[in-house]
């Protein structure tokens, strides 16, 4: 009963957080945040027979390769030679233009392709060629625009990983085709007895467009941060406001699935600059545990949540890094999801050097 207290003490002083722990609001909708999956790299890659890579190399725009992975997923392809690759074109697919790839990564490898079918494809050493957004056309079985790029070295094996879609966890595409050259110049080195392999590059983490870290931060309760990574899945956040001492926090409710509302929290600070990326498992940098404990969110919809304490931190950090380790219900639920969070702590200014 104690902890209910506690609990029901802190909601009814939201107001006054404040003025209570002598701190004052941490995040902002400007802030830097990017969407992480702390579970690491974990192949979500999976197809339906029907729907193998293979037929992204048969030159038939009425077949294609949907990869259940979503963002993250795409293919290691074996050209018949050697050959360094330059520009590609994707074909779209027959339908829902939301599972269309809206970002790529090429990589370029000269091992002996040891990744399997519907792994992360990381048993190789991979270069990274080129990489950029997709401009895909919202008509199906439409060739989309050359993306050229500039890469003279010569790779016997080709990964392409789509790091993310238009907003589906499905990630869809009906052709593709390479070539030496930019601008699409020449033959496409690709065809059909190529050995090609499904692969989804690993972290769980991936969001639909509209339900980005960025809406958990940008006070607005009718929108929401979703993370297809489930359970472990989180966000890091640079606040503008500089370095802080945290003391509390507190979540809003989203709009539908209770199932999906975290429960097990962890908090780590950081004073490195942020190198992982966005949708990464967020371990580039060195951070440190300052806390975490057990959410209990209410089941009613776009509700504000209790305040919840943050103990133990003892020096300022730039960066913080939340993970939430468990969801309601992992079985029923497909993806973690809150609409909004607000940190409270105090901002420390940096130290000013001594003069001499």
């Amino acid at each position: 009963m104690k902890r209910v207290e506690v609990l029901v003490f802190l909601t009814a002083s939201v107001l006054m957080a404040g003025s209570a722990f002598g701190s004052e609001p941490i995040l902002g909708p400007n802030d830097l945040i990017i969407a992480i999956d702390a579970q690491g790299i974990v192949s979500n890659s999976s197809y339906p027979a029907a729907e193998a890579p293979v037929n992204v190399l048969d030159g038939n725009p009425a077949t294609k390769y949907l990869n259940r992975g979503g963002g993250g997923s795409g293919f290691i392809v074996t050209p018949t030679a050697a050959i360094m690759v330059q520009s590609f074109t994707l074909t779209t697919a027959n339908d829902s233009a939301t599972r269309d790839p809206a970002a790529w990564e090429l990589y370029g490898t000269n091992d002996p392709i040891k990744s399997t079918d519907n792994t992360a494809g990381i048993a190789e050493s991979w270069t990274l060629i080129a990489s950029g957004a997709l401009e895909l056309p919202p008509a199906r079985l439409t060739v989309g625009p050359v993306v050229s790029f500039e890469s003279f070295a010569v790779y016997s094996s080709f990964k392409m990983v789509f790091t993310r879609t238009k907003g589906s966890s499905n990630m869809q595409v009906a052709d593709v085709a390479f070539y030496a050259m930019p601008g699409a110049v020449g033959p496409n080195v690709l065809g059909p007895a190529n050995p090609i392999l499904a692969i989804e590059m690993g972290w769980q983490s991936s969001y639909p467009a509209a339900e980005a870290p960025a809406k958990c931060i940008d006070g607005d309760p009718a929108t929401k941060y979703l993370n297809f990574g489930e359970e472990n899945s989180g966000f890091i956040v640079t606040p503008l406001i500089g370095p802080s001492m945290l003391d509390s926090f507190q979540i809003s409710t989203a709009n539908d699935s209770p199932e999906r509302d975290p429960v097990v929290w962890m908090v780590y600070g950081t004073n490195d600059p942020i190198a992982s990326v966005d949708n990464s498992d967020g371990v580039a940098e060195k951070w440190i545990l300052i806390c975490g404990g057990t959410l209990f969110l209410p089941d009613e919809r776009n509700t504000v949540g209790p305040v919840y304490i943050i103990a133990n931190q003892v020096e300022p950090y730039t960066s913080y890094k939340t993970v939430f380790e468990t969801v309601k219900n992992a079985a029923t639920a497909n993806s973690m999801q809150i609409a909004e969070i607000q940190f409270f702590g105090i901002p420390v200014p940096p130290v000013e050097p001594v003069q001499p």
